[in-house]
Protein backbone atom coordinates (compact mmCIF):
# COMPACT_ATOMS: atom_id res chain seq x y z
CA UNK A 1 0.00 0.00 0.00
CA UNK A 2 1.67 3.30 -1.14
CA UNK A 3 2.08 5.48 2.00
CA UNK A 4 0.81 9.08 2.22
CA UNK A 5 3.70 11.58 1.97
CA UNK A 6 3.54 15.35 3.06
CA UNK A 7 4.39 18.28 0.58
CA UNK A 8 6.16 20.33 2.43
CA UNK A 9 9.26 17.44 4.05
CA UNK A 10 9.27 15.02 1.46
CA UNK A 11 8.18 16.68 -2.32
CA UNK A 12 8.67 20.17 -1.75
CA UNK A 13 12.62 19.68 -0.74
CA UNK A 14 12.77 16.66 -3.22
CA UNK A 15 10.99 17.00 -6.60
CA UNK A 16 12.65 18.70 -9.49
CA UNK A 17 11.60 19.88 -12.72
CA UNK A 18 14.75 18.17 -14.14
CA UNK A 19 13.20 14.38 -12.76
CA UNK A 20 9.71 14.95 -14.14
CA UNK A 21 11.44 15.82 -17.09
CA UNK A 22 13.49 12.77 -17.38
CA UNK A 23 10.59 10.48 -16.20
CA UNK A 24 8.52 12.05 -19.32
CA UNK A 25 11.48 11.61 -21.68
CA UNK A 26 11.66 7.49 -20.45
CA UNK A 27 7.94 7.61 -20.37
CA UNK A 28 7.77 8.63 -24.04
CA UNK A 29 10.88 6.85 -25.49
CA UNK A 30 9.21 3.47 -24.00
CA UNK A 31 12.83 3.03 -22.14
CA UNK A 32 15.33 4.22 -20.30
CA UNK A 33 18.39 3.77 -22.35
CA UNK A 34 16.76 5.70 -25.24
CA UNK A 35 16.00 8.28 -22.55
CA UNK A 36 19.35 7.90 -21.64
CA UNK A 37 20.68 8.58 -25.63
CA UNK A 38 18.82 11.34 -25.94
CA UNK A 39 19.04 13.48 -23.01
CA UNK A 40 22.91 12.38 -23.61
CA UNK A 41 23.33 11.26 -20.11
CA UNK A 42 23.79 7.40 -18.78
CA UNK A 43 21.33 5.05 -18.42
CA UNK A 44 22.06 4.45 -14.73
CA UNK A 45 21.86 8.01 -13.92
CA UNK A 46 18.21 8.35 -15.59
CA UNK A 47 17.59 4.80 -13.81
CA UNK A 48 18.66 6.90 -10.64
CA UNK A 49 16.79 9.68 -11.01
CA UNK A 50 13.42 7.64 -11.87
CA UNK A 51 13.83 5.69 -8.76
CA UNK A 52 14.83 8.54 -6.40
CA UNK A 53 11.69 10.22 -7.78
CA UNK A 54 9.54 6.90 -6.88
CA UNK A 55 11.04 6.97 -3.10
CA UNK A 56 10.25 10.48 -2.74
CA UNK A 57 6.65 10.01 -3.94
CA UNK A 58 6.55 6.64 -2.06
CA UNK A 59 5.22 4.44 -4.68
CA UNK A 60 6.39 2.82 -7.93
CA UNK A 61 5.85 4.72 -11.29
CA UNK A 62 6.77 2.58 -14.00
CA UNK A 63 7.02 -1.14 -14.48
CA UNK A 64 10.29 -2.04 -15.75
CA UNK A 65 11.30 -4.76 -18.10
CA UNK A 66 14.41 -6.10 -20.68
CA UNK A 67 11.83 -4.66 -23.67
CA UNK A 68 11.53 -1.13 -21.92
CA UNK A 69 9.11 1.08 -19.24
CA UNK A 70 5.24 0.97 -18.82
CA UNK A 71 3.45 3.34 -17.04
CA UNK A 72 1.67 1.65 -13.68
CA UNK A 73 -1.75 3.62 -12.58
CA UNK A 74 0.47 6.35 -10.32
CA UNK A 75 2.75 6.99 -12.96
CA UNK A 76 -0.27 7.68 -15.59
CA UNK A 77 -1.29 10.29 -12.53
CA UNK A 78 1.96 11.52 -12.36
CA UNK A 79 2.16 12.05 -16.06
CA UNK A 80 -1.41 13.62 -16.73
CA UNK A 81 -0.93 15.99 -14.12
CA UNK A 82 2.80 17.30 -14.53
CA UNK A 83 2.27 17.54 -18.14
CA UNK A 84 -0.42 20.22 -17.25
CA UNK A 85 2.29 21.51 -14.76
CA UNK A 86 4.82 21.68 -17.57
CA UNK A 87 2.19 23.27 -20.12
CA UNK A 88 1.56 25.97 -17.93
CA UNK A 89 5.77 26.91 -17.17
CA UNK A 90 5.83 26.90 -20.77
CA UNK A 91 2.64 28.88 -21.49
CA UNK A 92 4.38 31.27 -18.08
CA UNK A 93 7.82 31.57 -20.08
CA UNK A 94 6.09 32.46 -23.87
CA UNK A 95 3.46 35.66 -21.46
CA UNK A 96 7.22 36.59 -20.18
CA UNK A 97 8.70 36.59 -23.72
CA UNK A 98 5.61 38.39 -25.76
CA UNK A 99 5.69 40.74 -22.30
CA UNK A 100 9.34 41.31 -22.84
CA UNK A 101 9.03 42.40 -26.42
CA UNK A 102 6.12 44.76 -27.11
CA UNK A 103 5.55 43.94 -30.94
CA UNK A 104 4.93 40.24 -30.42
CA UNK A 105 2.20 38.34 -28.29
CA UNK A 106 -0.32 35.72 -29.10
CA UNK A 107 -4.29 36.11 -29.76
CA UNK A 108 -7.35 33.39 -29.70
CA UNK A 109 -9.71 34.19 -31.87
CA UNK A 110 -13.56 31.84 -31.31
CA UNK A 111 -14.97 31.76 -34.86
CA UNK A 112 -18.05 30.19 -36.14
CA UNK A 113 -16.96 27.84 -39.10
CA UNK A 114 -18.52 30.12 -41.41
CA UNK A 115 -16.69 32.78 -40.89
CA UNK A 116 -13.04 31.21 -40.11
CA UNK A 117 -13.75 30.08 -43.99
CA UNK A 118 -14.98 33.36 -45.20
CA UNK A 119 -14.05 36.08 -44.17
CA UNK A 120 -11.57 35.77 -41.40
CA UNK A 121 -8.40 34.07 -43.72
CA UNK A 122 -8.12 37.84 -44.80
CA UNK A 123 -8.70 39.88 -42.02
CA UNK A 124 -6.09 37.52 -40.04
CA UNK A 125 -3.69 37.95 -43.06
CA UNK A 126 -3.93 41.42 -43.06
CA UNK A 127 -3.36 41.58 -39.12
CA UNK A 128 -0.41 39.02 -39.37
CA UNK A 129 1.17 41.97 -42.12
CA UNK A 130 1.41 44.77 -39.41
CA UNK A 131 1.73 42.50 -36.43
CA UNK A 132 4.14 39.76 -37.80
CA UNK A 133 5.50 38.40 -34.24
CA UNK A 134 1.70 38.18 -33.14
CA UNK A 135 0.65 34.28 -33.45
CA UNK A 136 -3.00 34.34 -34.05
CA UNK A 137 -5.00 30.82 -33.10
CA UNK A 138 -8.30 30.53 -34.26
CA UNK A 139 -10.79 28.53 -32.47
CA UNK A 140 -13.79 27.46 -34.18
CA UNK A 141 -15.51 24.76 -31.44
CA UNK A 142 -18.38 22.57 -32.25
CA UNK A 143 -21.74 23.76 -31.59
CA UNK A 144 -22.17 22.05 -28.19
CA UNK A 145 -18.80 24.11 -26.94
CA UNK A 146 -19.84 27.38 -29.00
CA UNK A 147 -21.90 28.65 -25.77
CA UNK A 148 -18.47 28.56 -23.54
CA UNK A 149 -17.13 30.82 -26.15
CA UNK A 150 -20.38 33.42 -26.55
CA UNK A 151 -19.80 36.85 -25.47
CA UNK A 152 -15.81 36.41 -25.42
CA UNK A 153 -14.93 36.80 -29.14
CA UNK A 154 -11.51 37.28 -28.88
CA UNK A 155 -9.71 35.50 -25.77
CA UNK A 156 -6.18 36.63 -25.90
CA UNK A 157 -3.33 35.04 -23.36
CA UNK A 158 -1.41 38.12 -23.52
CA UNK A 159 -4.97 40.87 -22.14
CA UNK A 160 -2.38 43.80 -23.69
CA UNK A 161 -3.42 43.36 -27.16
CA UNK A 162 -6.80 43.19 -26.13
CA UNK A 163 -6.88 47.05 -25.78
CA UNK A 164 -3.80 48.14 -28.18
CA UNK A 165 -4.31 46.31 -31.11
CA UNK A 166 -6.61 48.13 -33.80
CA UNK A 167 -8.26 44.63 -34.95
CA UNK A 168 -11.57 45.10 -37.17
CA UNK A 169 -15.03 45.48 -35.88
CA UNK A 170 -15.87 41.67 -37.10
CA UNK A 171 -13.20 40.02 -35.05
CA UNK A 172 -14.23 41.66 -31.89
CA UNK A 173 -17.76 41.00 -32.62
CA UNK A 174 -19.71 38.47 -30.38
CA UNK A 175 -20.77 35.16 -31.34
Amino acid sequence: MPRIVQWEHQIGRRLRLRDLFVFFTAVRKGSMAKAAAELAVSTPAVSEIIADLEHALGVRLLDRSPQGVVLTTYGEALMRRGEAAFDELKQGVRDIEFLADPTSGEIRVASTDSLAITVLPDIIKHFAREHPRVVVHLDTPCPRRRRDFQGCGIADTTSRWRDRCRLPTIIRCTI
